[in-house]
């Protein structure tokens, strides 16, 4: 029995004895000397995420110096009214426009030759019919309008009035060509563009007013300009205001305009009697509709023109056109500055070519290659070229 005990008691203290060394040796806790911090840590800097950024106004400065607002760039452009082509042709100048230009009215000097037959493929636009109002306009959804300076009171104000913006432009002086094509430049988000162009306008205007300027006012010839009609097979001849832009290229030119101290509002019909009694030293024949060069070759046989010096010294000439005669205030008006100037002052202009001109102008103005030039413009150029 004390044998069973004694083995028994053995057990207990091996198991106790394991139980000991299996245990973990408790660590020491240590003892803090400092006092506990009592103020909050730093709290370091993060960005706070911001609101989206608020939509960029786009503002647009047109030629009556209104302020018109857009949220966005304006991707359905319309562009209605009289002389609609010269906004059209300078809304092209732009390599946006295809794409934006929804729609165009259709007048009697069209532009639309000049886009269909050269930039084919780059979209499509609604031909409306002329004088389209409102009710016309409208239906298309536009989110900008264009239009001359002048139609305001007549259009303008109307297509304003169903809450669809529009935007004047002049087009009427060199100056105000170049703020308009800034605002162009402003509607397509394009103002590099525009500084380019309009540096390429005064380039082209230096270049023949820099050598015109020298002149003396007896070196500078007398001038006359005339449009001719035969509307309704009657013909006449007539003369521009000082304040037309005709006026200006002659004297950029190095001409004086004989009817410089007239007085006169816009086109105004002429008598061959006054003709006569101006005796111009040159004259210049202008027809929208391209038979300038027929009706000069008549006038040369006329008995009555056969009397005067510009006839007799074979200065009576017809004003070059393509898809737009180049008297105007067109985009191609730097080509008709250029052409009349050689006409009055050959020996300033020695070496002037019109078709090389006419090349550089289409590919620096509309980034048009040669062969599309020699084969869709070339062609279509009509006037005394030589």
């Amino acid at each position: 029995m004390k044998r069973i005990i004694s083995i028994t008691l053995v057990i207990v203290v091996l198991i106790n004895f394991l139980a000991a060394c299996a245990a973990p040796v408790p660590t020491e806790v240590p003892v803090i000397n400092e006092s506990p911090a009592t103020e909050a840590p730093d709290v370091l800097d993060t960005a706070v995420p911001s609101a989206e950024p608020a939509a960029k106004t786009i503002t647009v400065t047109d030629a009556l110096g209104r302020t018109v607002e857009f949220d966005q760039l304006p991707s359905r452009i319309m562009i209605v009214g009289k002389a609609a082509f010269m906004l059209l042709d300078a809304a092209y100048l732009f390599p946006e426009a295809p794409e934006r230009i929804i729609a165009y009215e259709l007048r009697s000097q069209t532009g639309l030759d000049f886009v269909k037959t050269v930039f084919t493929g780059d979209g499509e636009m609604t031909v409306i019919e002329q004088d389209s109002g409102p009710e016309q306009i409208a239906p298309l959804n536009p989110d900008l309008v264009m239009m001359k300076a002048y139609l305001k009171d007549q259009l303008g104000d109307q297509v304003e009035k169903l809450g669809i913006k529009v935007v004047y432009l002049d087009l009427e002086t060199p100056e105000q060509i170049n703020k308009d094509i800034q605002a162009l430049g402003q509607i397509f988000g394009n103002e590099a563009r525009a500084d380019e162009l309009t540096a390429q306008y005064d380039h082209a205007m230096k270049k023949v007013t820099d050598a015109t300027a020298a002149l003396t006012d007896e070196e500078k010839p007398s001038v006359l300009v005339l449009m001719y009609s035969d509307k309704g097979g009657e013909v006449a001849f007539s003369y521009p205001t000082m304040n037309y832009f005709q006026s200006q290229l002659v004297e950029m030119a190095g001409g004086v305009p004989v009817w410089k101290d007239v007085s006169a509002d816009g086109w105004t019909v002429v008598t061959i009697e006054q003709i006569a009694a101006w005796n111009p030293d040159a004259t210049f024949i202008i027809h929208y509709q391209g038979k300038a060069v027929e009706v000069v070759e008549n006038l040369k046989t006329d008995a009555n023109w056969m009397l005067l010096d510009a006839v007799k010294n074979d200065r009576l000439y017809a004003f070059p056109l393509d898809f737009q005669s180049w008297d105007q205030p067109d985009t191609r008006w730097t080509l008709g500055l250029a052409w009349m100037a050689s006409k009055l002052h050959p020996d300033l202009f020695p070496s002037f070519d019109l078709l090389e001109e006419t090349k550089a102008f289409y590919r620096d103005f509309y980034g048009l290659n040669d062969l599309v030039i020699t084969e869709k413009i070339v062609p279509l150029i009509k006037g005394n070229i030589q």
